[in-house]
């Protein structure tokens, strides 16, 4: 009875054995499988973007220069990727919450409650370096994809795109991938010549805010139980030894008095 357990455990262990080699060696499954292209995200990302715009819950503020300086900090970012499949468009909305989201297709939204909580252009550079993560790693589309399928993503719908576009500016990100995307923008700030460890200092910024209510509608710190442990990390990022973080040429109590200026 005994030999004949153990040769029945030999005999399956060979087996696994096997169907291991096999599995290794010629693999049947795909490393990655693309759910939706480049270009389908894009085409929907353009889409939601338009529905938002249209609603009349937001409103894009009107400020030329304020364009111009966010423009001027997402090309220094843009520039400072090794690669991108995105054309990025910065929105920057008239809404006191400060927070900011991404779109599918590299569509990221700003609100003026941002830039007005910022202290320097290097605060901005890191919370729209965080969110530019998010689109680069796909965590976007990716979400959208696990929550609701492609089909339903996909449908055209006017009623149910709407649904989605509520989705889309509320919080859902998960630990992971908020701890990925703080990465992302620490290794991309470096890259542009920004103190990544800024992000870190946004961060104290808004706990000290203490107001978890707020921070719950902002999608950067939506996991706030972690909150502690995400200033941490990004302080315990180490840029190079070469490194040197260069100032943004950028007046940023001019940005903050065009803010005034303009209402906000």
């Amino acid at each position: 009875m005994g030999k004949s357990i153990i040769r029945d455990l030999i005999i399956l262990l060979i087996i696994f054995g096997f169907v291991w080699g096999a599995i290794s060696l010629f693999p049947i499954f795909p490393k990655k499988v693309e759910l939706l292209s480049i270009e389908k995200e894009q085409e929907l990302g353009d889409m939601y973007l338009e529905m938002i715009m249209q609603s009349p819950e937001y409103t894009e503020l009107e400020s030329n220069y304020i364009d111009s300086i966010v423009s001027l900090i997402g090309d220094s970012l843009i520039a400072a990727l090794d690669e991108t499949d995105y054309e990025y468009t910065f929105v920057i909305l008239d809404d006191h919450m400060i927070n900011a989201f991404s779109l599918p297709g590299g569509n990221l939204i700003i609100t003026t409650g941002l830039l007005g909580f910022c202290d320097t252009p290097e605060e901005l550079a890191a919370v729209m370096a965080h969110e530019m993560g998010h689109s680069e790693m796909r965590h976007v589309v990716s979400r959208l994809i696990k929550e609701l399928g492609i089909a339903i993503l996909t449908s055209g719908d006017q009623f149910v795109m709407g649904e989605i576009t509520k989705t889309l500016t509320s919080a859902g990100f998960d630990r992971n991938q908020e701890r990925d995307a703080d990465e992302f923008a620490c290794e991309l700030l470096e890259k542009a010549s920004i103190e990544p460890r800024t992000l870190a200092t946004f961060f104290r910024k808004l706990r000290d805010e203490n107001d978890f209510a707020l921070l719950d509608k902002f999608e950067i710190v939506s996991t706030h139980p972690n909150f502690a442990s995400r200033i941490r990390q990004t302080l315990e990022y180490k840029p190079a030894d070469d490194f040197n973080a260069e100032p943004m040429s950028i007046d940023w109590e001019k940005v903050k008095a065009e803010l005034d200026r303009s209402g906000v």
